[in-house]
């Protein structure tokens, strides 16, 4: 009986210092000016089976406007042809909400051979999907709730309809968090490494995989995410499809942080 106590006398303690570790309330801290590039390598079919496109985007902090009754961060997301190049002149806008990080409005630009479109607008009040399509930032939804228990899948709401997520958040293991990092190491590019703490977040949609008639054609869409104090975005991302209740597994995407700054604005 004293035991049994005594181990909930620690577990008690234990959760009473999660707050004050900063393990429980983690949140990118963004600022007006702050910018960011990515490498992110996709997997594309071409005439010689699968191959990976390497892309650069760079990412910056417009501002902060209102949406609503929200106040949003403004992103911007413009992709460039190398580590170091100019941003191209199309670009993506995304409204962040400051309080749960759903993206609530998304404006882009495309050109027509040379010519500059004009710049068209979507409102999106209940928020962008998140892990299965490429064009968003796929956040999680900020602070982490590091640790949580409730770890099953729930019908969410967002703009395009609705689906069934999960969201699961742990620190990261050292060794994975290496492994991941090197590998986006190149020959003209070095990624960004960890100034603190880094966490994992798991973003899961589509839900348990369970036998049936259709069970091969059933998949989970992952979003496996490393975040770390003091750096304004993820340090590695990978999106992953699990299929069948086999899980095999197929990597689509991939993508590392390689510069971070300030614009000074």
């Amino acid at each position: 009986m004293r035991g049994r106590s005594s181990a909930v006398l620690l577990v008690l303690a234990v959760t009473a210092l999660v707050p004050s570790l900063g393990l429980a309330q983690y949140a990118p801290k963004w600022h007006v000016g702050d910018w960011w590039v990515t490498k992110k390598l996709s997997q594309i079919l071409t005439d010689c089976g699968k191959e990976w496109l390497t892309e650069y985007a760079r990412y910056e902090i417009l501002g902060v406007e209102k949406v609503g009754d929200h106040d949003c961060f403004v992103l911007e997301v413009r992709p460039q042809s190398r580590p170091d190049g100019a941003p191209s002149k199309i670009r993506e806008v995304y409204y962040v909400r400051r309080d749960d990080w759903l993206v609530v409005r998304r404006k882009w630009t495309l050109t027509f051979g040379d010519t500059l479109l004009p710049e068209r607008t979507e409102d999106c009040p209940m928020g962008l999907f998140g892990p299965g399509y490429a064009l968003e930032p796929r956040l999680p939804r900020f602070p982490l709730r590091l640790g949580d228990p409730d770890t099953t899948f729930k019908l969410k709401r967002r703009h395009h309809g609705a689906l069934k997520m999960r969201e699961i958040s742990a620190l990261a293991d050292r060794g994975a968090v290496k492994r991941f990092l090197d590998e986006g190491d190149g020959a003209n590019v070095r990624v960004v490494r960890p100034t603190g703490p880094v966490y994992e977040v798991r973003v899961e949609a589509g839900g348990n995989l369970a036998p049936g008639p259709l069970a091969e054609h059933q998949q989970i869409i992952q979003s496996l995410q490393l975040w770390c104090e003091n750096l304004p975005w993820r340090l590695y991302e990978e999106q992953v499809t699990y299929v069948g209740v086999r899980r095999a597994k197929c990597v689509n995407e991939r993508s590392w942080l390689i510069a971070i700054g300030h614009s000074g604005k």
